[in-house]
């Protein structure tokens, strides 16, 4: 297949897969919404939203393999697919475990229960059945916003338009270590409202720990394409976010639903 093709084939499988589970689940939403911790979950269900980010996502699919990242395989290729989905979701499990240990084990876990609480927050996950569908749909805007947005469409405008292909990895990871940053410090600021500015040594740590994160998602675009990021993404959340919380205490932050 040519270049050519094989891009338009990333971009028809975004439409129809990623696409379309995103707006059904957006559209859902609308028919019967379920109660959201933080209005911005329910803004980013609506449809502006909704229809901005699978635009941005469609546009760094399209993208994604003239900057290096490997295309989507065909939907015959049956081990391939399989490859992605266990590595992808695999990884997304093993980082949820080692979150939910690091709460459980460490200062860290008191820590963040103090800030929440000091921010009045009194839960934070979703309940099933909403849950499987809302975090699918997170999975998706994220997924686009951070890395086929934030990493795919500059790496092509610089990689491709300005340097003509010369030094393709130097220049994804340049942006992939861009915006690592991006989503660890929105968190930071704008949901545990922390003083950037004096930022305690565990909140600094917390803070690098969530940029290894995100350049694990890096890793995951760069080595299996597209989907791989989207797919480990809510396989976190399917642990922390879906049915993890359920074992927790009913008036833990983390047990889902309203408390």
């Amino acid at each position: 297949m040519t270049s050519g093709s094989v891009a338009r084939r990333d971009l028809v499988y975004f439409l129809i897969g990623p696409g379309l589970a995103t707006v059904a689940v957006a559209g859902l939403f609308h028919l019967r919404p379920w109660p959201t911790a933080l209005p911005s979950q329910a803004q980013a269900l609506g449809w502006g939203f909704t229809v901005a980010l699978l635009a941005a996502g469609t546009l760094g699919a399209f993208l994604s393999t003239p900057v290096g990242c490997p295309p989507a395989p065909p939907l015959a290729d049956r081990s391939r697919w399989w490859a992605i989905v266990i590595w992808s979701l695999g990884a997304g499990l093993a980082f949820g475990a080692a979150d939910i240990a690091i709460q459980l084990l460490t200062p860290w876990g008191p820590h963040l229960a103090a800030m929440d609480k000091a921010n009045g927050y009194t839960w934070a996950n979703i309940a099933l059945p909403w849950s499987l569908a809302h975090y699918l749909h997170a999975s998706v805007q994220l997924e686009s916003a951070f890395r086929l947005v934030a990493i795919i469409v500059p790496a092509w405008l610089v990689g491709r338009l300005l340097l003509k292909g010369r030094f393709e990895a130097w220049v994804f990871w340049a942006f992939a270590v861009l915006a690592a940053s991006i989503e660890p410090l929105e968190k930071a600021v704008f949901v545990r409202k922390l003083p950037f500015a004096d930022m305690a040594p565990m909140d600094v740590a917390m803070e690098l720990e969530a940029v290894f994160t995100q350049l694990v998602f890096a890793w995951m675009l760069r080595r299996f394409g597209w989907p791989a990021p989207i797919l480990m993404r809510y396989g976190y959340y399917l642990l922390v976010r879906v049915f993890a919380g359920y074992f927790y205490p009913h008036t833990s932050l983390m047990y889902p639903g309203p408390h």
